[in-house]
């Protein structure tokens, strides 16, 4: 993992879905540049994170259930908070589908996990951030958020991640114009195709591999790192007149033409 380019001293940094995949190296990141991290997730406590300068408490929980979110925040009610970083998500890849006939218990959770999970936990941060006159919240969406890709899986569509990723888009730059004046930034991150625990199941297959290789101008997967040195940028200072905006990291795939 590359070593971070920032300082985040003394800040305060709330993550969800921080047991793996892009939100661990996130929390990564953020405890390499001195922050003390709250990381939530429903995953049990993956126990490799850096040892400092910064520090890390996990909190093992289920971003659908309000009172468990709102609990792990008690530690912010006397430093504030600086940082929040909502990139706790799911994709249900043999159940999504069409808003035709898709199970639509299938749609309300990737909606509660994706979506509303992310709204409990900025409800939560934005007083916290407002208190201290300032904040930065990055939300991890996704570039299919920005616009559909024609059969993007062999099995069809996914309406419900493809849909819940554009609203957490939507969300973001309301958040951003909404608390802007109290010194608050919010922005997402839209990652491509990136090799996680979640999308490790379609990039065993090397010929997937290659394919998506061959379809970006930059022909590689990425990786969360990838993700997590975009997301620094955003709750860094070095981003202090960036908000409401949507950071592309895919490798150059959505500038093409399919």
């Amino acid at each position: 993992m590359t070593a971070t380019k920032h300082d985040f001293s003394g800040t305060h940094a709330y993550v969800t879905g921080a047991g793996g995949g892009i939100g661990h190296a996130i929390v990564c990141h953020l405890v390499r540049a001195g922050a003390r991290v709250v990381a939530f997730d429903i995953k049990p406590d993956p126990t490799d994170f850096p040892s400092g300068p910064g520090s890390v408490a996990y909190v093992q929980g289920d971003i659908t259930d309000a009172g468990q979110l709102a609990a792990s925040f008690s530690s912010f009610t006397e430093t504030g908070l600086d940082f929040l970083v909502n990139a706790a998500g799911i994709f249900f890849w043999n159940d999504d589908g069409s808003v035709v006939d898709m199970d639509l218990d299938v749609w309300d959770r990737t909606m509660r996990i994706n979506l509303v999970g992310a709204i409990h936990a900025a409800r939560l941060a934005v007083p916290l951030m407002a208190r201290k006159g300032s904040g930065s919240m990055v939300h991890v969406a996704s570039i299919v958020g920005l616009r559909s890709v024609d059969n993007h899986l062999e099995a069809g569509p996914s309406d419900g991640y493809l849909t819940s990723k554009a609203a957490l888009i939507a969300v973001s730059r309301s958040l951003a114009l909404t608390y802007g004046r109290q010194g608050i930034r919010s922005n997402t991150v839209c990652p491509g195709s990136v090799w996680t625990p979640m999308t490790g199941g379609i990039y065993a297959d090397p010929d997937r591999v290659e394919a998506m290789k061959k379809r970006t101008p930059l022909p590689m997967i990425g990786r969360p790192d990838d993700i997590a040195q975009a997301c620094m940028f955003l709750l860094s200072d070095d981003a202090s007149f960036v908000t409401a905006t949507d950071l592309v990291v895919d490798g150059g795939l959505t500038a093409k033409l399919q």
